[in-house]
């Protein structure tokens, strides 16, 4: 029961660092609504943090105790590194940043879906869900 909530607020908060990523920079009217603190840097670092442990910890358990399977493990490697880049090295060019977050937290995404696609087929994982 743990997994499955941890598993369902990962993919929530991945969904959400990439809405906000994707979005904060068309929205110029946030000052005016009062709403400005959704650009500061820290809610930006606070998500991708979030993210990425929530990831981490729900999908590393399933690996090291059940399938053994690297390919969730290496697709969350891989969105990973593209929240990460984007954020340190394209964060003020929108055209290469905006679509390196929505793919990277795409793939992330992928990692659960493949992650969960592995935990259906094991017979462990599947009686522990």
């Amino acid at each position: 029961m743990y997994q499955s909530w941890l598993k369902k607020f990962g993919v929530a908060a991945t969904m959400a660092c990439a809405v906000h990523c994707s979005v904060m920079p068309l929205l110029s009217l946030l000052p005016l609504v009062g709403i400005s603190f959704l650009t500061d840097e820290r809610i930006e670092w606070a998500l991708l943090i979030a993210s990425l442990s929530l990831s981490s910890l729900s999908l590393i358990p399933d690996y090291f105790r059940h399938h053994h399977r690297t390919e969730p493990f290496a697709l969350l490697a891989a969105g990973g590194a593209l929240l990460l880049a984007a954020r340190l090295w394209f964060e003020e060019e929108l055209r290469i940043g905006t679509p390196m977050v929505v793919l990277g937290a795409g793939i992330i995404l992928t990692a659960y879906w493949f992650n969960r696609g592995l935990c259906q087929a094991c017979q462990t994982c599947h009686t522990q869900q």
